[in-house]
């Protein structure tokens, strides 16, 4: 038995969502979530919140998306 066939024996079975005609084998898994433990902190005002996109300053991870292409070409 190969490896591949061995992994996909062992996966959960995914009949509930077929792709008709893929090449996607019947038992994938299709994700898997890390959540890190994540400690009490005081929430942002509802302002604050609405306009950052979270409640939670630690989850506030602002996007700097066309900063961080410039910077590329600089290293």
């Amino acid at each position: 038995m190969s490896i591949l066939n061995k992994l996909f024996d062992e996966l959960p079975d995914a009949e509930s969502c077929p792709f008709p005609g893929s090449i996607m084998p019947r038992r994938l898994s299709l994700a898997m979530a890390y959540v890190p433990y994540q400690t009490w902190a005081e929430p942002y005002e509802d302002d604050v919140a609405l306009s950052r996109g979270t409640v939670f300053p630690c989850l506030d991870k602002p996007f700097i998306g066309e900063e961080a292409v410039a910077d590329a070409d600089t290293e």
